[in-house]
């Protein structure tokens, strides 16, 4: 006997990587006929990121990927002409396009714990139903989220494909370094394994080198958002972690932090001209950590709440010095050990009071998204720190992925009750 619900869950997990394939197709060629992306109509730059993102998307699902972990270094994979794809920021474009409680739920049937980081479990939900680009290898690091050595493991056993973790040191020091630079030679060794392609050095060279224009970029973008009059809402800045590690050593990365430095500046000039002044009763906030992918309300009950403004958000600081072309591989390694979340949390401190004072902040607002252990755990510490320094903390609970964890009038009262007290302050 034929059993039905089978046979048409087998015939979906057969037909939906085409259809998104095909999808990730016509995104592809609409942006090239219109020159439009699918991002954010007030600023032009948005074009560039997700016309960028179609583009390299459309490629994987046409020649096969690399599945990584987002903290895996980009610039290797780039150099060797393959096509990274980030499992953390597919889980985060499916929440924002609606489709998060599917792969939850096929999560939920395969057993991975309730209570694993949303952005994993959407992931893990999304390569069981085979929705993702066919993997030519997986490649994870131990940085920040050990979600990620257990999720390339899991996808190892999904996928049959061949896999290798980066153990990211703690501390920066000669050994470590060394460590983690043989780590990353062995990596390019296992991509030229799994693809037949070979790692050409003029290739890492290019690679390392438009990852340090798009590092300048960042650095000037930073420097611009100090203005006062900078139009760019902190809602969209907590999207650039696409732009400065997925895309990192790519074109991509450059063309679009190019963009939004210029289309910054000219704005700010414009305001300047016809003379706009900031507003001296305006409250200005630091973001910790991400936000919600799907659509949510967080941002508007801030700016509901009274006269607020996002000026900088933690995951935009530029933690890392420039890459040496010569030591691509050393480079590379003090990139991701100088991680300011990597290691104890007196690093992650000192960098939030830094950006505190250069952005002359009232107060911060951290996004503590369920299952993230790391962050939740660090929070009341963070908030005891910046209080001796006056400057409150808001803690807002809720989730980056699955909309079932987001309690808007929670929100809506916390928010509230947080910026009243900071314009009494002020």
């Amino acid at each position: 006997m034929i059993n039905i619900k089978s046979t048409k869950k087998r015939f979906a997990k057969k037909l939906t990587p085409y259809l998104v394939r095909e999808l990730f197709r016509f995104l592809n060629l609409y942006s090239k006929v219109t020159g439009k992306g699918i991002g954010k109509d007030d600023l032009k730059s948005f074009d560039i990121l997700s016309k960028s993102i179609v583009q390299l998307f459309n490629l994987a699902y046409k020649n096969g990927s690399i599945w990584t972990t987002l903290f895996v270094p980009s610039e290797i994979i780039f150099a060797m002409k393959l096509h990274p794809f980030s499992l953390e920021i597919a889980a985060a474009l499916c929440s924002k396009f609606g489709q998060g409680a599917h792969s939850l739920t096929e999560a939920d049937l395969a057993a991975i714990p309730t209570d694993v980081c949303s952005f994993h479990r959407t992931a893990l939900g999304n390569a069981y139903m085979g929705v993702y680009p066919r993997p030519l290898f997986l490649a994870g690091t131990s940085t920040i989220c050990d979600s990620n050595i257990k999720t390339i493991k899991i996808c190892e056993s999904i996928t049959g494909k061949q896999n290798m973790i980066v153990d990211v040191p703690y501390e920066m020091n000669d050994n470590s370094v060394k460590f983690l630079t043989n780590q990353l030679i062995s990596l390019t060794k296992c991509l030229e394994k799994a693809t037949g392609k070979k790692m050409e050095k003029h290739a890492l060279t290019e690679a390392i080198d438009l990852s340090n224009q798009a590092r300048e970029k960042m650095i000037e973008l930073n420097r611009i958002r100090q203005d006062p009059l900078s139009p760019l809402a902190g809602g969209d800045g907590l999207g650039f972690m696409v732009p400065s590690h997925y895309l990192a050593g790519s074109q991509y990365s450059v063309d679009f932090y190019t963009s939004m430095a210029d289309e910054l500046k000219e704005i700010i000039a414009t305001r300047r001209e016809n003379g706009e002044v900031a507003d001296e009763k305006e409250i200005r906030l630091l973001w910790l950590e991400l936000k919600p992918y799907f659509k949510a309300d967080v941002f508007d009950k801030i700016k509901n709440a009274g006269k607020t403004k996002i000026v900088f958000e933690e995951i935009n600081h530029v933690y890392w010095d420039k890459l040496d072309p010569d030591n691509p591989y050393e480079s590379l390694a003090r990139k991701l050990i100088s991680n300011h979340n990597n290691g104890p949390l007196d690093k992650r401190l000192h960098v939030i009071k830094t950006l505190a004072r250069d952005y002359n902040v009232d107060g911060i607002i951290a996004f503590s998204t369920w299952g993230c252990r790391r962050n939740n755990a660090a929070i009341p510490t963070v908030k005891a720190e910046m209080a001796k320094e006056g400057i409150p903390l808001l803690n807002l609970d809720g989730d980056c992925v699955d909309d079932t964890n987001y309690m808007s009038g929670q929100i809506a009262t916390r928010t509230e009750g947080f910026v009243e007290m900071l314009s009494v302050r002020k």
